[in-house]
């Protein structure tokens, strides 16, 4: 986690992503280079248990999604690449080269559409 604010368009993009979809939550971090990016997620609870993660990260131009392999346990602050995150069709995203208010409408959708539908639970 790091501790400075976030960027104009983190703090733009997940304004805009929470208004669409209330209830996500963001995680702010540096890469190894100390350029800023965030994690937006989204726990799946059955009874008291988070069975699922999904996690979308987003550096201010591109989306990476998918279902974190470990509920953000150990891949919390670990680039969705790095953290071996299927960001293929159906379930992942991944999109490049994005303004924050296509970015933040991309999101939301991917995120409504797995909310709705997350599959199995187990």
């Amino acid at each position: 986690m790091r501790d400075e604010d976030p960027t104009e368009a983190e703090s733009t993009f997940f304004t805009l992503l929470s208004v669409q979809v209330p209830g996500l939550e963001a995680w702010y971090h540096f890469d190894e280079v100390g350029s800023p990016w965030m994690i937006v997620s989204h726990d799946f609870v059955v009874g008291d248990a988070v069975r699922k993660t999904l996690r979308l990260d987003y550096d201010g131009h591109s989306l990476r999604g998918g279902w974190s392999p470990a509920c953000l346990n150990w891949d919390d602050g670990v680039r969705a690449a790095d953290a071996h995150i299927d960001t293929s069709s159906p379930d992942g995203l991944a999109v490049d080269d994005v303004s924050v208010a296509a970015a933040a409408a991309v999101a939301a959708e991917w995120f409504r559409r797995r909310i709705a539908h997350p599959g199995l639970l187990a």
